[in-house]
């Protein structure tokens, strides 16, 4: 036994957790023993409901002896099971690669012994329940087993190394369980009743963890089949093909009391059916909250199962008929009267579901005839696996959200010729088609729907980059254009003469902007050029110190070079720079001489123009929204700028703006135009600098980019509105919850 244990490594041990990475993984251990030991806090009342319902539904005198004295001991004794599974937890230890790869290829024989029928079968129950929240929590582990790796200095995951993972919890909640004194059978009992529920809190518990390790700086742009975000300063890569699950991720579900609900309804019709509920066969037949196993079609009468199967197989003809509910058509047949109350149920729920989802109005009537399609198919799986109501990472659940993310492409209305709908219309089609009791198709079919979206989207990435670059530029010189204002208030103040002062606000702030573009405020080059001009205001000045005269004779041909070079710099044609130089001569002769050179006096210049009336009301306008539109490398880029806006007036504006600032990479807007046509663009990018917003979809080469104040005057006048983004399946479920009058 020696060898083995030399194997296993704690994740505690002295050693690499004395780095920055093992500190961050404790942390992160540490934050998800704390997560699930508030969790193990709360579910107990729910497991202690449920063993009573199985005691009192069940007829055998021992077994409901087991289930009684096992709600007893959680109700006097839960602290002590949540400790231990804490202190496990806490103590878990982790397979060492270098350890695995030292295993002798001869066992030793010597240490082996044998085990008995108890421990394991408990050990094959464990394996099994660690491997169904393993998919369950897939998405979630996929982005974490990387981010751990990179903590441990590995490029990728290596197996048996994360100490987050669902089997180190597994076995914490075994050994919680054995803290009990519970025997084999009742362990196993109890890890159910948790594993169940487990299912549905544990993919959050990992998200919120990843959400830690992200704002840490630890792999933040990772994702799962998708390429990673290029900085903001580069091409703005899109983001989307992330939104075919962005509903899904981000909406909380209330599936876990729509499947209470249909156990209990299921109850409710099975007493008034046969006189007598079983509850211990109702909990029973409900199977675990994960990613389904292989179901068993057996479950439903072969009548029942036939009549589906042949309504599934019609061909489909778009048109009218494409809204009306097959399900009920389904409910009122006559195979339909034979299947079991749970299954009686799930029938008139998932009717309910395709009613919500018939009636959304937020749902393009092109995807209601494609969900239309998977009607037949939705019930079978719902009927074979309980668990689809439940399990959001259900494959078939999966894909029904993946039709809402393709959804967002379109908007109010769709061309049948966009590739999106071709290529959503063949994997219905498919499915439609070849679907029996393998969930997997639906599995294959989000898998080529994502594959396809990121491929196509891919395209998109020229456009984005064209706007982008012309957002940066466009920022960069108004942030030179101010730098340039503030440098050349003070140099035209000063007295000069008029054609001076008018060479230094055209000509030579070109320079300046041209410097400013280029140079840091810092920068030498850029005090060189400001200096240029204060030198020049100073040589057309009157000279009548014989020591300044010298002065000005030997600094004037340094100046006249440098003013030729930077007029150079900016292409300034011949002929205005002669004009310039001409006048020059005459202004620097005058100056010698010691006699005033024609100069408009500072003051002057600061007196501002008496403001009209109608000008000062003008002026407290709500401004205007300017649009403008170029052609930059085939991209048509629509600008929106709002101007001329009082602060007074745009204060108005502050809740629209706190909306609009709530928008995030991936967002849909809807944009109404004067006519009401309304066009559906996709948030790809924010400028670092000034919060400009860049707009693109796949439908055009072409791109809008608006800034934040003119948007929220978008959204206050209801010129557009953000798209709703959560998951038609969501969207139905919590109908069928509010039906039910189901908090």
């Amino acid at each position: 036994m020696s060898n083995q244990v030399s194997k296993v490594v704690s994740i505690n041990a002295a050693g690499r957790e004395r780095g920055p990475g093992m500190r961050i993984i404790n942390d992160c251990r540490q934050q998800l023993g704390d997560a699930l030991c508030r969790w193990l806090t709360g579910i107990r009342p729910t497991i202690s409901e449920e063993l009573f319902l199985l005691a009192d539904g069940t007829r055998e005198r021992l077994l409901q002896t087991s289930y009684l004295d096992l709600r007893q001991d959680i109700e006097r004794e839960w602290n002590i099971f949540v400790d231990a599974f804490r202190h496990s937890l806490a103590d878990a230890v982790t397979v060492s690669p270098a350890a695995v790869q030292e295993i002798p290829d001869f066992p030793d024989f010597a240490g082996l012994q044998l085990v008995e029928d108890e421990t394991l079968s408990e050990q094959i129950v464990i394996r099994e329940f660690s491997a169904q929240l393993a998919e369950t929590c897939d998405e979630q582990l996929y982005t974490l087993d990387r981010r751990i790796a990179a903590l441990l200095g590995h490029e990728e995951p290596v197996a048996g190394e994360n100490p987050l993972s669902p089997g180190i919890i597994c076995q914490a909640l075994t050994e919680g369980a054995a803290a009990l004194g519970l025997d084999a059978d009742s362990r196993l009992l109890l890890l159910r009743r948790i594993e169940r529920h487990l299912h549905l809190a544990l993919p959050a518990l990992y998200h919120d963890i990843n959400s830690n390790l992200i704002e840490r700086g630890i792999l933040p742009d990772l994702q799962r089949s998708f390429k990673r975000t290029p900085s903001a300063t580069s091409a703005p890569a899109t983001t989307t093909a992330g939104a075919l699950k962005a509903a899904a991720d981000n909406v909380p579900s209330p599936a876990g009391d729509l499947l209470g609900t249909l156990q209990r309804l299921a109850a409710a019709r099975s007493g008034q059916m046969s006189g007598e509920a079983s509850p211990e066969a109702l909990l029973s037949s409900l199977p675990p909250l994960a990613t389904p196993a292989p179901v068993n079609a057996a479950a439903i009468s072969h009548a029942f199962l036939a009549s589906l199967n042949e309504v599934q197989h019609q061909e489909w003809t778009p048109g009218a008929s494409v809204l009306q509910n097959q399900v009920r058509v389904v409910r009122d047949s006559e195979a339909a009267q034979q299947v079991s109350p749970i299954e009686s149920v799930t029938i008139d729920i998932v009717a309910m579901l395709f009613d919500f989802i018939f009636n959304d109005d937020e749902l393009p009537a092109t995807v209601k005839s494609l969900v239309g399609q998977l009607q037949i198919p939705v019930l079978k799986v719902a009927m074979l696996d309980q668990s689809f109501f439940g399990n959001r990472q259900h494959p078939a659940r999966r894909f029904l959200d993946g039709i809402t993310g393709v959804a967002l492409h379109w908007g109010a209305g769709a061309d049948e010729n966009d590739p999106f709908i071709r290529r959503l219309e063949l994997l219905v089609t498919r499915i439609q088609q070849e679907f029996e009791t393998n969930v997997e198709i639906f599995s294959e079919a989000i898998g080529e729907l994502e594959t396809f979206v990121t491929a196509h989207e891919a395209e998109e990435t020229a456009t984005l980059e064209v706007a982008a670059d012309a957002v940066i530029r466009r920022e960069a010189e108004e942030a030179a254009a101010e730098r340039v204002q503030a440098a050349l208030k003070p140099l035209l103040e000063k007295p000069q003469p008029e054609v001076v002062r008018q060479f230094i606000a055209d000509q030579w702030a070109a320079v300046l902007r041209q410097k400013a573009l280029t140079h840091e405020a810092e920068h030498p080059s850029w005090h060189d050029t400001i200096e240029v001009a204060e030198q020049l205001i100073w040589s057309v000045a009157a000279k009548s110190d014989p020591d300044e005269r010298l002065r000005l004779i030997s600094a004037l041909p340094m100046l006249l070079a440098r003013l030729n070079a930077g007029l150079s710099l900016v292409g300034t044609d011949t002929d205005a720079r002669s004009a310039f130089f001409d006048a020059l001569v005459e202004l620097h002769a005058a100056a010698l001489k010691g006699s005033l050179s024609p100069a408009v006096p500072a003051a002057s210049t600061a007196i501002a123009p008496a403001v009209s009336a109608p000008a000062a009301r003008e002026a407290a306008s709500d401004g205007d929204l300017l649009v403008t539109r170029r052609v930059e490398d085939g991209v048509t880029i629509e600008e929106v700028m709002l101007v001329g806006a009082t602060p007074m007036r745009r204060a108005r504006d502050k809740d629209a703006l706190a909306a609009v600032q709530s928008l995030k990479r991936g967002d849909w807007v809807d944009f109404i135009d004067e006519y009401g046509q309304v066009t559906r663009e996709r948030l790809n990018w924010i400028s670092p600098q000034k919060g400009i917003l860049v707009f693109s979809n796949h439908r055009a080469a072409k791109a809008i980019t608006i800034s934040p104040e003119a948007l929220a005057r978008q959204f206050r006048d209801g010129a557009a509105m953000a798209a709703d983004q959560s998951s038609v399946f969501e969207r139905a479920i919590d109908g069928v919850m509010h039906s039910l009058n189901v908090a």
